[in-house]
Order: structure tokens, then sequence, then C-alpha cells
């Protein structure tokens, strides 16, 4: 059997869905993809149909999937925010259409679904199943577990000493290469991605889904956070949705709840929306909040932005905004992307950097400026030199010059570490150096022709 997944309404799931699809969604222990995949048979395909903009993004993270193919073969047709790849009365493809085709065509009136349905989804007793919820790895023997039939604890996985695991109200699952630190009070529901890190002391109260490779403290309430994101430190987090490589500043707080208990709205950019008395906040990848950040009820923060300053933040913050009234600066942002995904030995990818162009585009970033950054990430034999210094090769030498000078002066890394610039910073201006250097060398063989 065949089943073609397309996207419903994505932007209904933003921030998220800016740089993924809407059936890369975590709720309980599996994305939307991860339960399609653990429902069928080994004989049968998936088509994952996108939109273009994030095509090659999702082409490198599943390459073993047929994404966006000419023609849509005949199929099953599941929409992307389903978890079922038998759903009621599924719609087929009955016949061999184009692509466009098959976008342009209306499937499945299903209504309106939004990124707050699947804040705190207690879908965990459905995904036990696919769990032998036993209790293996390495459990200090001062460990508290109420319910043990209920509790699944990983061969790999360790727990510390003083670890309290409440399973009454649903299942707790710690999955691979899991470490839960000294004193961590865990309810279920609850699900600990792989080699993810549980803080000493941290409270997760219930309705907690933590992806993989996260470290997580404070208290967190009825949330999700995606793959490697951070909140290490004291603080409250609640009914909010987390995407990946995020990083909350130490006593980073959120309301979830208004004063007078009166429902919240929401605004998505787009469309403002009801998400009931309780909604805390939306976070895109790549974002950062500041040391005691606080965040107001119902918030909406987009991608790569960085969110500090006194006071509550305003209740949407655009992608790439630093601060209140600022914009991300593109070149920065990629080298501390760089740094980040380094250290847990990741890398920014072409597909992403591709993604972050167009991204650049809506807000407004310089492309001259973008392309300078990309082309000196290219070996000096396939830069192109123009590129890297930011002008055309019908300056004169005395234009080029001046901005190589410029550049040299941004980027020398003397300077930077009179600064007191980090030594991760460091290297990675030496790069660029050496890719200004070159470019203004070989410029100035060509004009000297």
């Amino acid at each position: 059997m065949i089943y073609t997944i397309f996207e419903h309404k994505p932007e209904n799931f933003y921030p998220f869905s800016l740089n993924h699809a809407v059936f890369e969604i975590r709720s309980g222990a599996f994305s939307h993809l991860d339960r399609i995949q653990n429902s069928i048979g080994d004989k049968d395909k998936l088509i994952l149909v996108v939109r273009d903009s994030i095509k090659g993004i999702v082409s490198e993270r599943y390459p073993d999937l047929i994404v966006n193919p000419d023609i849509i073969p005949p199929s099953k047709i599941i929409y992307s925010n389903s978890d079922d790849a038998c759903p009621n009365d599924p719609e087929e493809v009955k016949e061999e259409m184009s692509l466009s085709d098959f976008k342009d065509k209306t499937w499945l009136n299903i209504g309106e679904f939004y990124l707050w349905n699947y804040v705190g989804d207690s879908i965990f007793n459905y995904d036990k199943e696919k769990f032998n919820m036993k209790i293996q790895g390495d459990c200090h023997s001062s460990c508290i577990m109420i319910n043990k039939n209920n509790i699944h604890i990983s061969s790999s996985a360790r727990v510390s000493a003083g670890v309290i695991l409440d399973a009454t109200d649903g299942p707790i699952i710690i999955d691979d290469g899991a470490f839960l630190d000294i004193g961590a009070l865990i309810k279920g529901n609850a699900y600990i991605g792989k080699n993810s890190i549980i803080n000493p002391g941290a409270k997760l109260r219930g309705n907690v889904s933590i992806g993989p490779h996260c470290k997580i403290g404070g208290e967190v309430e009825c949330s999700t956070f995606h793959g490697y994101s951070n909140k290490q430190h004291d603080g409250y987090l609640g009914h909010s949705y987390v995407g990946e490589w995020v990083n909350l500043g130490a006593n980073t707080n959120n309301s979830d709840l208004k004063n007078n208990y009166s429902n919240i709205r929401v605004n998505m950019g787009e469309k403002e929306i009801d998400a009931g008395m309780f909604a805390g906040c939306l976070i895109g990848d790549y974002t950062k909040t500041g040391i005691s950040t606080m965040i107001n009820t119902g918030t909406y923060i987009g991608l790569g932005a960085n969110v500090f300053g006194g006071d509550f933040q305003n209740k949407q913050v655009p992608s790439f905004s630093w601060g209140r009234n600022g914009k991300v600066k593109l070149e920065k942002f990629l080298k501390t992307l760089e740094l980040v995904k380094s250290r847990r030995d990741k890398v920014l990818t072409e597909s992403e950097i591709i993604m972050i162009r167009n991204i650049a585009r809506i807000f407004g970033i310089n492309q001259s400026q973008f392309e300078g950054i990309r082309e000196s990430r290219k070996g000096s034999d396939k830069l192109n030199p123009y590129i890297v210094l930011g002008c055309s090769s019908n300056d004169d030498f005395a234009t080029v010059r001046k901005k190589y000078l410029q550049l040299s002066k941004e980027h020398h890394p003397d300077i930077l570490m009179n600064k007191g610039v980090p030594k991760e910073v460091i290297e990675e201006s030496k790069k660029k150096m050496r890719a200004i250097n070159s470019a203004f060398d070989q410029i100035e063989k060509m004009k000297q022709k």
C-alpha cells in the first residue's frame, strides 16, 4: 500500500511550521509521522507532499522517504496532523495525477486545528503500547516509583538518588540514554526523550513531552520540547510548545492563566484564535531568551528571535527579533547557530542555509550581505571573491580595497580578542578572515592584468 501525506493549513501551526512540515509536530512520545510509520507495514511506502519552501530541508531529514514527486501514484491520503495511517473513510488518489494538480485539489474537510491543540496532548496512553513498560536501566535504590506498571525505563537510561516517578495519572516513559539527576520529580503523563537530561530538583508536573538531547530544569507543566532545546535553570514553563535548538535563559517564566480566568486570545500573525483558559507560549526554532525573561499568556515567538529585557515581553514577537525593536544580525546568527550545533556534533546544512535565506528575504535582511556570508563558507577555490567582499566586478580597485579594509576591521581576530569575544567566535572570525583575504588577493590579481 502507498500512503500520501500532505500538509493541511500549515499556517495554523506557526511558528513551528515555518521550517517544519506539519507532520513533524511532536506530542506524547512521537511525532505524527512517527506514529504513521509505526502503524504501516514494512512493505508499505510513504510519499510526503510539502510546501516547496521546505522541500529541501524535509528531504534532508527523511532521506529514505519520497518528497514531492512529480507524479502522485494511486494511494491513500493522510492529512499531516493525523496520527493514524488508517483513518475512517480515507480518501484516495485513484489514478496518477501531477504534483501540482494534487496540491490544487481540496482534500478532506477536517475542520480547523492549531498548534495549541497539541500543547499537553494526552496521547501518552496510546504511545505506551510501543514500549515494553518495564523498569530497566541503572536506577538508584532510593528512587521512589508509584504505579510501577505504568512506568518504562530503558535499559540504557539512568535514574539518580531521590528521584520520584509518580505514574498515578498517566504513564511515564524514560527513553534510551536519558538521565534523571538527583531529586527530580516527574508525574505522568510524561515522556523523556533519547539522551535527554533532567536536572537536579526539576519538577515535571504532567503532560510533558521532552524530545531527544534536551536539558531540562526548573518547573514544567503541560508542555512540549522538540529536540536539542534547553531549559537548564529554575523558572516556570506551562501550556507551551517549544521548537528545536531553543535556549531559555535562567529564571525565564511564562504566564499561562489570566487573572480573571477568561479565555486567552492568541495572535498567530495572520489570524487571532481563542486558545481557551490555559495558554502559555509558542516558541520557534533557534530562539533564545535572556535571564529572567517574563513571557505573558498566549505569546507567539517566531523563529531565530533573541528575547530579552525587563517587564513582560510583547505578545507577538516576529522571527529574527532582537529585543523589542531590533533585528538579529544575520552573520552573528549563523555563527552562533554553527557553534551551537557543533557542540552537539551537528552541522549547519546547506538546506538550512537556503531556508534561512528565504526567511531573511521576508524580514528584509540585505540579500548581498547574506550571499557574502554564504560564499565565505566555501573553500578558497570555489568562492566568488566579489560576493565575499560585497562588491561588484564593475567596481574600481579603490572601492574594492575600501570594502576589504572595512570587513577586515570587523572580522580581524586580534581586534575581536581585544574586545573579549569568546574563543569559539575567534575561531569563526579566522575562517572569515581567510575568505576575505583570499577574495581580496584574487581581485587584486585580476585588476592588475
